[in-house]
């Protein structure tokens, strides 16, 4: 269960009117990843936050997150929110439904590659709605590893669409248990990579939530359990319900 954060501000956290965007057509779909570099003005009051104002612990059951989780500060998701609405709009096709929903939390990964589980390991995608969305935001001054995204290589799928995502569950589970006590690499060479994200710090990533992608930290070898030195990133989603 996710620990409740006090209620502190956060002096010096406020969008960064100077931030570089980016726009990246990636696969054979040449779906958008929009990129922003230097998204807030202070993201180092981010990170003290996370290691001082909240309590990290484990993971919803729901979710297969390697690592821990954590509040993050109340103004910072309708402010990031509001921020994306336009891009939203402009480069996804965004269309707000009656009830958009949205939530987010401070992802502490803990869990080296070697040490994950099957499913973990492989590509995911966090939900198929046509209008959800996820970002991520890399606050870690450290290379512990990006963001990568991919393409099935047997049904050339890269974006989970609700047409398509019992089909893709059912061969997810089969690709499981035919590869079960496999190496990892096994599992993987399952999926091309077709683009990734370098994890520079206070980048912000936004994509569709069906995108095929997974983190990815081949030959990191430590992942300390500390806000201030760890693979710290914000996590958001959009219209997921």
């Amino acid at each position: 269960m996710m620990h409740a954060s006090r209620a502190v501000d956060i002096p010096g956290v406020a969008l960064n009117p100077n931030a570089r965007v980016e726009i990246k057509k990636i696969g054979h779909e040449q779906q958008p990843v929009f990129i922003v570099d230097q998204a807030l003005i202070n993201v180092e009051a981010m990170v003290a936050f996370a290691a001082e104002h909240t309590t990290f612990g484990p993971p919803p059951s729901t979710s297969r997150y390697p690592g821990r989780v954590a509040p993050l500060p109340a103004s910072y998701m309708p402010n990031i929110l509001a921020a994306l609405r336009r891009p939203l709009e402009s480069v996804f096709g965004y269309v707000a439904g009656p009830r958009p929903t949205s939530f987010g939390f401070y992802g502490l990964a803990t869990v080296l590659t070697a040490d994950l589980m099957p499913d973990q390991v492989i590509p995911h995608a966090d939900a198929t709605q046509p209008n959800a969305y996820a970002s991520v935001h890399f606050l870690s001054a450290h290379d512990y590893g990006g963001t990568a995204f991919y393409r099935h290589k047997a049904t050339g799928l890269e974006v989970v669409s609700p047409a398509k995502s019992q089909a893709s569950y059912q061969q997810r589970n089969a690709e499981l248990e035919a590869y079960k006590g496999s190496p990892h690499s096994k599992l993987q060479a399952l999926y091309e990579e077709i683009a990734y994200i370098e994890p520079v710090a206070n980048r912000l990533i936004l994509y569709r939530a069906g995108q095929l992608h997974s983190a990815k930290m081949a030959g990191v070898d430590t992942l300390p359990d500390d806000p201030r030195t760890g693979r710290l990133t914000a996590n958001l989603f959009v219209n997921i319900g």
